[in-house]
């Protein structure tokens, strides 16, 4: 499968393509990171677990989020199959599963587990998620998502799958009821909001194991992202974090560093990333 995935990757009609160690190497992280966000998902489902209709109505903003674009890449990866863009296709199955719902839907939904507050579970959509892209990208890589979507079946054995093999399973459609604009802006100015953070702290080489302040002004997107400062404080180690609508113009006073963003500002006071004594002698 890795192979596969390395053949596939780059290539387009009527035109060579290198087979570099890169690609292979990319296509077996792929695979690694596949197998590891399933073992994760059996895991915290446990044995008790049994499938569950997922409930639209109280969803939370990270929930609509990930099946939103997932209802996205399905219809993209469809359109792309159907014009003969394989490697498009796959790419696109690529990116959804590794940079949106490994590294940041599973991530927010560890979270939410940890939380014994929490009164809904990430784990219908998890699981809904996880199986629906299995079947999308089985033409691509058919033995991995085949082992993986027995041991879905064979772990969480209920109703919400039929057939005996993932080959005769249908393969996805878009779900236009699923797509959510709204949530979609929220959670991509999250995203934007701990990325900034987290480059912030690799540029000036804080340590990994330092907490540093964030002060997030969110405009129109305050009351959506206020309830994501926890999530925020986890997941780009900053703490406190506080969110407000508006920055006045002192607040950001003295030596702080303004990161101006799409939607949002965060500001983060120097003190907090460095030590200034040392850093003033060392300039």
């Amino acid at each position: 499968d890795a192979l596969r995935f390395a053949l596939i990757t780059g290539s387009s009609a009527g035109n060579d393509s290198k087979l570099s160690p890169v690609k292979l190497e990319a296509g077996r992280n792929f695979a690694n990171k596949l197998w590891n966000a399933t073992r994760f998902v059996l895991k915290s489902a446990g044995a008790d677990w049994r499938g569950q209709d997922i409930q639209w109505d109280s969803l939370q903003t990270e929930d609509r989020w990930i099946l939103s674009r997932l209802s996205r890449t399905v219809s993209s990866v469809n359109k792309a199959m159907a014009d003969f863009q394989f490697a498009e296709a796959q790419r696109q199955i690529y990116d959804f599963l590794w940079g949106e719902f490994c590294d940041w839907y599973i991530e927010l939904a560890k979270i939410r587990l940890r939380s014994p507050e929490q009164a809904l579970t990430p784990l219908t959509v998890l699981v809904y998620v996880l199986e629906t892209s299995l079947r999308l990208l089985h033409p691509f890589m058919p033995f991995l998502t085949e082992e993986l979507w027995q041991n879905l079946k064979s772990s969480l054995s209920s109703d919400w799958q039929a057939g005996k093999s993932i080959m005769v399973a249908p393969y996805p459609e878009a779900d236009a009821k699923a797509v959510d604009p709204e949530a979609e802006r929220v959670m991509e100015s999250i995203i934007e909001i701990v990325r900034s953070i987290r480059n912030a702290r690799a540029e000036h080489n804080v340590e990994s194991g330092r907490w540093i302040e964030a002060q997030i002004y969110g405009g129109k997107l305050t009351t959506a992202i206020t309830p994501y400062s926890q999530s925020i404080e986890t997941l780009a180690r900053a703490r406190p974090v506080t969110v407000r609508e508006i920055r006045k113009g002192d607040a950001a006073s003295g030596n702080s560093l303004v990161l101006v963003l799409k939607e949002t500002e965060v500001v983060i006071p120097m003190e907090s990333m460095v030590d200034m004594v040392a850093e003033r002698k060392r300039l």
